[in-house]
């Protein structure tokens, strides 16, 4: 049985760090793409398949939950080609408390990006763009506390594990600046909707920079999980746009916190990614990450296309 495996598995060569996170990033690309025909499929064959049924709350919760089994799936074949025991990979995301500080601090600045998506929207609106907002599912009552566990607290554990952890593990090759940055960029193609993509790469991109310099997942996970948790909060409430004072002194406060956070980041913390002069790693990084990149750009683009 072990003798079959390998053969199936033969032409992906042997498993190198470079290549498991390209194959990561494709592979969880390809994944959402292939639940989400089987998921349709399975309810236009169960008669489900209905007028008005993207608004049902169960589907909003299944739509919203794909992503996150996609990931878990990715994460364990991943674990278990490279043969890496999840036990060992569990010990090493211990890290300094100051880091979960750090994250939380960083959080707070980057809310005063949060508006580069409007902007961006805004810009497309020129050209006839017209974005379709995400729906989620109730909140009234304890729904609340359904959309933070599967909209806030899921995607932020499941996407912090691809993304700051298996896809940026392979990354060393491209040292810290150039790992940071492409992370963040292939966090924001993953979106794969122009509605998500600037703040969604500044968020990538600083998640980056925390996972190199902790060495650990967790405090990102926890900085994503209070990014999503704030919008749904923010929704749910009603929270808008705050008096002209109020606001002065929440983006003054959000700001320091950004540039306070990046500049110790950046210029204190001394853990990071040596740039290497490995051609053979980046090549076979992006040579495994192209089927993934080549689904999500598509998939934007059809968006961008459809909304105009």
């Amino acid at each position: 049985m072990k003798n079959t495996r390998k053969e199936k598995l033969s032409f992906l060569g042997e498993p190198t760090s470079a290549k498991a996170s390209g194959l990561t990033f494709t592979l969880a690309a390809a994944g959402l793409v292939l639940l989400s025909f089987v998921f349709l499929l399975a309810l236009a064959i169960g008669g489900l398949w209905v007028e008005g049924v993207e608004q049902k709350e169960w589907y909003l919760y299944c739509s919203f939950l794909l992503s996150p089994l996609a990931f878990s799936l990715v994460a364990v074949w991943v674990l278990r080609w490279t043969k890496t025991p999840i036990l060992q990979e569990v010990k090493l995301q211990k890290c300094a408390p100051k880091y979960f500080l750090i994250a939380f601090l960083l959080q707070v600045g980057l809310l005063s990006l949060s508006q580069l998506n409007d902007l961006f929207l805004q810009f497309l609106a020129r050209f006839g763009y017209e974005n379709t907002p995400i729906v989620l599912p109730s909140m009234d009552g304890f729904g609340v506390v359904g959309v933070l566990f599967a909209v806030a607290l899921l995607p932020a554990l499941f996407e912090e594990l691809i993304f700051r952890g298996l896809l940026l593990k392979g990354m060393r090759s491209f040292g810290t600046a150039g790992a940071v940055l492409i992370s963040g960029a292939l966090f924001a193609l993953y979106h794969q909707n122009p509605a998500q993509t600037l703040y969604q790469f500044c968020c990538g991109a600083a998640f980056a920079l925390v996972a190199v310099r902790s060495g650990s997942i967790l405090p990102t996970v926890f900085s994503h999980f209070l990014n999503n948790a704030v919008i749904i909060l923010f929704t749910k409430f009603g929270v808008g746009e705050f008096s002209p004072i109020v606001s002065a002194i929440v983006l003054s406060v959000s700001i320091a916190c950004l540039v306070g956070t990046l500049v110790w980041l950046v210029w204190f913390e001394k853990k990071g990614f040596k740039k290497e002069d490995n051609k053979t790693a980046r090549k076979q990084f992006w040579l495994a990450a192209a089927v993934g990149i080549g689904i999500c750009a598509l998939t934007w683009l059809s968006v961008l296309f459809s909304g105009m």
